[in-house]
């Protein structure tokens, strides 16, 4: 199979072909090479994202007033951390038109300079609407910066480049790279845990301020379990549109320990493979992926022992 592909890629149009078919097989073969070539540099894209975030450049952008657009050189002046690279609006430039052609950001051309000696054109950027998704969580409404930063962190990708040990012999790519499973290394690194609980917190509140507008199976529950449930997030969002619900926040010890105060909800720390605090509601979000099927059947069946036997 791979001569055959291999041989369909790199012989010329056969004699047989009409001039036309021939100029098909050329456009298919040109088509393949930039599919290949779009697949090598894909790693571009995220890490020019990573980097805008950093810097500040989406916020710095996002908020700008109604109608106003900002230059490169401009934004270099704006942005919190002052660059002191002279090449520094070059290189946003470019950086910019690249979140341009994924439509994170607008881009226009506009003329500058009195005269025709002075006069030049220069490009201008604004902020398309995904961007309220990349900022900082300054208003409560939720973000997926940090989970976006947490995903490309340099910790995550030195797993990512043990990820065929997974395949050739069954070991865990975080432990490989790290020595020790993701959630213990939470435990043990203050930064890597912040950012992965701003991480969850911020994205959970934006898919659960959406859930709550429409989802009305809150209505009838007494005491609700968030079984993996972080810092609290989740329980402190349901509880105050439900005040009549007792939350209870359970995970590992570490993990609560800076988790904040919300009206209704009790932190109790514990391991869900060994027992589940009682309620009649059980909640879990993105915590059965994380296991093999036996690890799930034993969280599912702790949970199952915690519910009320009606």
């Amino acid at each position: 199979m791979a001569n055959q592909l291999q041989k369909s890629v790199t012989t010329s149009p056969k004699r047989g072909l009409t001039k036309e078919e021939q100029h098909q097989v050329s456009e298919d073969m040109v088509g393949l090479q930039l599919q290949a070539e779009r697949i090598v540099y894909s790693l571009t894209f995220p890490m020019v994202l990573k980097a805008a975030l950093e810097l500040g450049v989406i916020d710095t952008i996002a908020f700008l007033e109604d109608g106003m657009w900002l230059s490169a050189s401009e934004l270099a002046f704006r942005l919190p951390t002052k660059p002191t690279n002279p090449e520094a609006p070059a290189l946003l430039d470019r950086m910019m038109r690249l979140l341009v052609s994924h439509s994170i950001l607008k881009c226009r051309l506009i003329e500058t300079g009195e005269n025709d000696q002075t006069r030049k054109t220069e490009r201008v950027y604004a902020a398309e609407p995904v961007c309220k998704y990349f900022l900082k969580d300054c208003d409560g409404s939720g973000s997926l910066a940090s989970l976006f930063l947490f995903l490309h962190s340099q910790v995550l990708f030195k797993s990512w480049k043990n990820f065929k040990d997974v395949i050739l012999d069954g070991k865990d790519a975080f432990s490989s790279a790290h020595g020790m499973r993701i959630f213990e290394y939470i435990g043990s690194d203050e930064n890597f845990a912040k950012l992965f609980n701003a991480a969850m917190s911020e994205s959970s509140t934006m898919i659960m301020k959406r859930v709550l507008e429409v989802y009305r199976g809150f209505e009838d529950v007494n005491t609700l379990v968030d079984v993996g449930g972080g810092s609290g997030t989740i329980l402190g969002l349901v509880t105050s549109k439900y005040p009549h619900i007792k939350g209870i926040n359970f995970d590992l010890a570490h993990v609560l320990t800076h988790a904040p105060f919300y009206p209704g909800v009790e932190h109790v720390s514990g391991d869900m493979f060994i027992k589940v605090p009682k309620g009649d509601t059980i909640f879990m979000k993105w915590i059965l992926h994380d296991w093999t099927d036996e690890y799930c059947i034993k969280i599912l069946k702790n949970c199952w022992k915690s519910l009320p036997e009606k």
